[in-house]
């Protein structure tokens, strides 16, 4: 696997996901799902000095941001995982269905990839498991 051209998108997308949040954070629990015909990314951050995650699709009425303005930058995010998800096609590894990805303040980064199929599921029965799983509500 050529992995510069992995480390280049990872860095562009915490760079899209700093570009997002309005203000200093510790650490953020992204969750994406793509397949074809398919896509989903949401995330939590924590604030700085902060025990309670903000859920991203909140942050535009918490900080009374401009809805056009986050949602192209969601869309950038979207187009990042997007291009993640060929590259890994591109290079013939197994198209994961899922994953998720861990960003603290620091820079350091983890990735959990995840190859079951999860399609028959309902999205918000994915999102509270996995929620559960990383995200201490």
């Amino acid at each position: 696997m050529e992995t510069n051209g992995m480390e280049q998108l990872f860095e562009k997308i915490a760079k899209a996901l700093i570009n997002i949040i309005p203000e200093d954070w510790e650490k953020i629990y992204l969750y994406a799902e793509i397949r074809d015909g398919y896509e989903k990314v949401f995330f939590y951050y924590y604030p700085k000095g902060s025990n309670s995650a903000i859920y991203s699709l909140d942050i535009t009425d918490k900080y009374n941001i401009d809805k056009k303005q986050f949602d192209e930058r969601e869309n950038h995010l979207y187009d990042c995982f997007g291009e993640l998800y060929k590259e890994f096609k591109t290079q013939g590894q197994e198209p994961w269905t899922n994953l998720t990805f861990i960003l603290d303040s620091t820079g350091k980064m983890k990735l959990e990839y995840g190859y079951d199929d999860i399609s028959q599921k309902s999205s918000v029965e994915k999102q509270d498991e996995w929620e559960a799983k990383y995200i201490a509500m």
